[in-house]
């Protein structure tokens, strides 16, 4: 291992020896006691410090010494790798080159006029100065930058200072990987909380030599800087912010579709106080519709206080009676419309029928139609959104009980008159007006969208309608659907009464998480196998099937099959008990880490430069008992004992 000796490493940084014994003996500066000359005592120590202890600029300056000293040649770096391409330079630097190549061919020519090439760069650099009096200019920059142009080409022309990658960074690359770890997740924390557990994650790892961490307008910078911006969306917010904010949308055509091809369902809020003739306070109603995808054309519609698959239901049969039967139809997921009634539960399904299970047709499938269903909440898949938004500006905006969309949009009248609804237009004559609209303004009026060509949905719903399929009356009556009254859950599950008599119904989804709960169930009379519970909102809760009673002569392979779905019930209890309770503590056992170290590290205990010792005169000290072994012929010498602790104390 290499040493200096106090003198050389003063000379190496430009400091004074005196300055070097003190960095020593403050502990700032690494260095090991040696004997010299083998004589004993202080004068003959002398201090040595490793080469391995110097900070790295003064081990690279102690490297160029001894090269020089040894007659070894450093290799020049090769710049040509640190230089840009013409693409990579900014418009700055382009202009930057341009100047130089200029001044450079300037300067060649005027050196080549006769008189001395000294007095030639003298008069020409006077020239230069005065022309350009805001830049630092010298015989030797314009030297210096005709050699680089001449050996390094066009790119070298560009002052590079400050833009390599060799500065020492103030966030390492292992720190900022520790932060993204707690950054880059959809808990979405804060960056001084990440910057608080990346602290801590280095502490706890031994990696002190790391702190202190820059400042947190470092770490944001950072983020942006490193961070491709989908990337940050996807860990924080989630797939579903990716997709809507940063990935490019899908463009379809229209041409090869057909009228009928394919509807598209979904639901509409209404922006407008209505008086439903019931209520003191005025209401907003809602809107769900069909729309023909080729023509843009409302094909049904339903205007309804509760979105809900009846509406859904009313609104298709409507279509359907007008228009025919479509091939295919697109929904969004809502409840309204994945029942098992209309399109089935899609991907709701809690589990596939078993082989001998007979699965309910549903009433698309009866009718040959194809149901699809677009990714959640993506309103981008249905043109019918904006259909909806043409809807708000074209038609909600004439009524005086118009709402707005949001807050900030509703108009300041509402203040005086939103509170009562007899300042609001009437149900039965807004749905007229909802009617007409519908028929003689939107479907009638000239569109440019694409496939369009500024034709009414009308004309091209006729002029693009290849083929009509035309539903039997049976077919449309398996659309009506019937409702209970609204009942409490029990442990037997809910009912529906035919006839007078009542006919169970049970699940253990119901009964796990919905008992006690005021629901009511739709059903079909023509098939009672399974039904349908709803809440007091309309929100679809779950699936029940017809309870199966038990005979008292039942045989024991019933008795089992009874005894098994209740165990089955039961796993499923303790398997929701196993996934939603458990917990996970990593975070929490950094903090507690934290914590011990704390402790340990505490440096508060007390150090009082004065320690005085009260004791009892010498008639009370006799009176104490005494310790075994203690004559009386040796009284304690309190003065000499202070003494002594004072002497333990100073050194």
């Amino acid at each position: 291992m290499e040493y200096l000796t106090v003198l050389d490493y003063a000379r190496l940084t430009g400091k004074t020896r005196q300055y070097a014994l003190k960095l020593i003996n403050e502990g700032k500066l690494t260095a090991f006691k040696a004997e010299q000359n083998g004589r004993g005592g202080s004068s003959g120590k002398a201090y040595r410090i490793p080469v391995s202890a110097l900070d790295p600029k003064l081990y690279s300056k102690y490297k160029r010494e001894q090269n020089r000293k040894n007659g070894i040649k450093e290799p020049k770096p090769d710049r040509t790798q640190e230089l840009p391409t013409l693409e990579e330079m900014s418009e700055g630097e382009r202009r930057e080159v341009a100047f130089w190549k200029k001044t450079i061919e300037e300067w060649r020519a005027f050196r080549n006029c006769g008189e001395s090439k000294a007095e030639a760069d003298e008069t020409f650099l006077k020239e230069l100065q005065e022309q350009y009096p805001e830049m630092k200019l010298s015989v030797r920059i314009i030297r210096r930058k005709d050699q680089a142009l001449r050996e390094l080409g066009e790119a070298a022309l560009i002052d590079r200072r400050g833009k390599h990658g060799n500065h020492k960074k103030a966030l390492p690359d292992e720190v900022f990987a520790v932060f993204t770890s707690f950054y880059l997740d959809e808990s979405r924390k804060s960056v001084c909380k990440c910057m608080e557990l990346t602290e801590i994650y280095l502490k706890h790892e031994h990696k002190e030599e790391l702190l202190p961490l820059a400042s947190s307008q470092t770490f944001t910078r950072e983020i942006l800087r490193r961070i491709p911006p989908a990337a940050l969306v996807l860990c924080r917010e989630g797939m579903k912010a990716c997709t809507d904010k940063m990935l490019p949308f899908i463009h379809r055509t229209y041409e090869d579709l057909q009228s009928n091809d394919i509807w598209v369902c979904d639901n509409h809020t209404f922006d407008v106080f209505i008086n439903d003739g019931e209520h003191e306070k005025p209401i907003r109603v809602y809107l769900t519709a069909f729309q023909d995808v080729r023509s843009r054309k409302f094909v049904g519609w339903y205007v309804t206080l509760n979105p809900s698959s009846s509406a859904t239901l009313v609104a298709l049969r409507r279509a359907i009676e007008k228009y025919g039967i479509p091939k295919r139809i697109l929904s969004d997921n809502g409840r309204e419309f994945l029942t098992f009634d209309i399109g089935g539960r899609g991907f709701r399904k809690s589990r596939k029928p078993g082989k001998d299970e007979h699965e309910i047709p549903t009433i698309l499938q009866n009718l040959g139609i194809e149901f699809t269903t677009a990714m959640v909440r993506n309103a981008r898949a249905k043109i019918i959104e904006r259909a909806f938004l043409d809807v708000k500006n074209g038609f909600s905006k004439m009524f005086e009980g118009y709402t707005g969309g949001t807050v900030a949009e509703r108009p300041e009248r509402l203040r005086k008159t939103g509170k009562d609804a007899d300042n609001f237009i009437l149900l039965p004559e807004f749905i007229k007006y909802v009617d007409l609209y519908i028929e003689g303004i939107f479907n009638k009026h000239k569109h440019y969208g694409v496939g369009m060509n500024g034709r009414t949905p009308d004309r091209v719903y006729a002029d693009c309608l290849a083929e009509q399929r035309i539903a039997t009356p049976e077919q449309l009556n398996l659309m009506m659907l019937r409702n209970t009254r609204m009942q409490k859950v029990t442990r037997d599950g809910v009912y529906v009464t035919l006839y007078g008599e009542k006919v169970p119904f049970n699940s253990p989804e119901l009964n796990f998480y919905h008992i006690n709960r005021k629901v009511y169930v739709r059903y079909n009379p023509d098939d009672l196998r399974e039904a349908r519970v709803y809440d007091d909102q309309d929100r679809f809760l779950c699936t029940v099937q017809q309870t199966d009673f038990l005979s008292y002569f039942a045989d024991k392979d019933k008795v089992k099959e009874h005894i098994r779905k209740n165990r089955k019930y039961a796993r499923t209890v303790q398997d929701w008990v196993d996934v939603n309770v458990n917990k996970s503590f990593d975070e929490l056992d950094l903090i507690m880490w934290q914590a011990e170290r704390n402790k340990e590290e505490d440096g508060c205990m007390p150090n009082p430069k004065i320690v005085e010792i009260h004791a009892l005169d010498k008639k009370a000290a006799e009176q104490l008992p005494k310790a075994a072994g203690f004559g009386d012929d040796e009284p304690i010498d309190y003065t000499m004992a202070v003494e002594r602790l004072r002497d333990v104390q100073e050194g």
